[in-house]
């Protein structure tokens, strides 16, 4: 990449983290490389004209003639922003029948928009800037993009929870707009020659309301019925895995994720204190009495919460993320879900989500963040604990 090229990156990338969730630089500058697979020198510049906010083509035209002092042609915006949308750069929508556009985070958004397009050299680059910097931009968000619910086969019949905790709610509030998708985080690990560990199920990941939309239009899934849904998370659950959604009381999609594949529970097991960080409001207790030290329940948790002392084990409250795959394989019933210390409500959209985390934006936020992870690995640690 000469200096010409590299430097229009470079403004998209200080663009880009203006955002709710930011885009950090890096010493390797992978992150210019993975925009550069991403968007072409004209894309990269109309992309600058957009915010997280959704815009119609008018607009967004309008702004570039402005800024960039050309005359440049609204078919011709029309036609770049459709071009990034196909590739995953930029989120389109329609509203009132009119096509709006807006930018989205790397995660969730950019990456996940490459599935059916990944290369393992994508992968390795993502996974490489994950490291490198994007891993602590996602952690100190004000609010978490994703939260982990609980599975069904946790709850007890007794347990009243709210909808936005309940997977099947959320899928019977979805209407019909609901589909399925290969997963992209075990597309990468296929990829890299490492394939997942857990399930040998690629197509499960949900995708609902405008991120469904968004997918079927562009062939990234299969549309399916509620039934077909509901039958792909009782596998979800059967195999153990961790239900992810988007951290909206209307989420756009339900991941089924794994420690071994999945990114964001990659992130996590790295952070001692997970629990801040999942957005789940519930967590694993058990009942020492009960407990056997079969240890079932230390082999099923993908977060490394859960260890064992003498002959019984012990969950780490800051570390248990409340995703309830420990409770089912428990025979002696010594483990159990419950509603965690604080009981966090999700906003009620992708706007609210993303106003939320804007207004909490700050660089003392990711200070605190990497101290308090720093605190808390040094005192779990002393511990002994995961």
């Amino acid at each position: 990449m000469h200096d010409k090229e590299k430097k229009t990156y470079k403004i998209l990338r200080k663009h880009l983290h203006k955002m709710p969730v930011g885009y950090p630089a890096t010493y390797s500058g992978v992150e210019l490389r993975l925009l550069q697979r991403m968007f072409t020198r004209d894309q990269a510049v109309m992309a600058t004209m957009l915010t997280h906010v959704f815009e119609p083509v008018n607009v967004v035209c309008e702004k570039a003639n402005k800024q960039l002092s050309n005359s440049i042609d609204e078919s011709y915006c029309g036609r770049l922003l459709d071009e990034m949308a196909g590739k995953g750069g930029v989120f389109c929508k329609v509203i009132d029948g009119r096509k709006h556009y807006a930018l989205v985070p790397f995660v969730v958004g950019m990456f996940e928009f490459q599935v059916t397009s990944l290369t393992a050299r994508f992968y390795d680059e993502a996974i490489r800037y994950f490291r490198e910097g994007y891993a602590l931009e996602y952690l100190s968000t004000a609010v978490p993009q994703m939260r982990v619910i609980p599975i069904n086969q946790s709850i007890a019949p007794k347990q009243h929870i709210a909808t936005y905790d309940e997977v099947r709610s959320l899928i019977a509030n979805a209407g019909d707009r609901i589909g399925v998708a290969d997963c992209i985080c075990r597309k990468g690990k296929d990829l890299s020659g490492d394939p997942c560990k857990i399930t040998e199920r690629r197509n499960l990941c949900l995708g609902l309301r405008d991120y469904f939309d968004t997918y079927s239009e562009r062939g990234w899934l299969r549309k399916i019925t509620k039934e077909e849904a509901f039958e792909i998370l009782s596998q979800s659950e059967t195999e153990g895995l961790v239900l992810q959604t988007t951290n909206e009381r209307e989420p756009q999609a339900i991941c089924a994720c794994c420690g071994c594949c999945c990114g964001i529970l990659l992130m996590l097991k790295h952070v001692p204190n997970r629990a801040e960080f999942a957005g789940g409001n519930f967590r694993a207790r058990v009942d020492s009495r009960l407990c056997v030290g079969c240890g079932k329940c230390l082999e099923r948790c993908h977060v490394g919460a859960i260890f064992m002392t003498e002959k019984r084990v012990e969950i780490s409250l800051e570390g248990c993320i409340g995703c309830g795959v420990c409770v089912p394989v428990c025979k002696k019933g010594a483990m159990s879900l419950v509603p965690g210390r604080m009981h966090a409500v999700p906003p009620a959209d992708t706007t609210e989500l993303y106003d939320t985390i804007l207004k909490g934006k700050g660089r003392m936020r990711k200070v605190r963040t990497g101290m308090k992870i720093l605190k808390s690995r040094f005192r779990d640690r002393g511990a002994g604990k995961g």
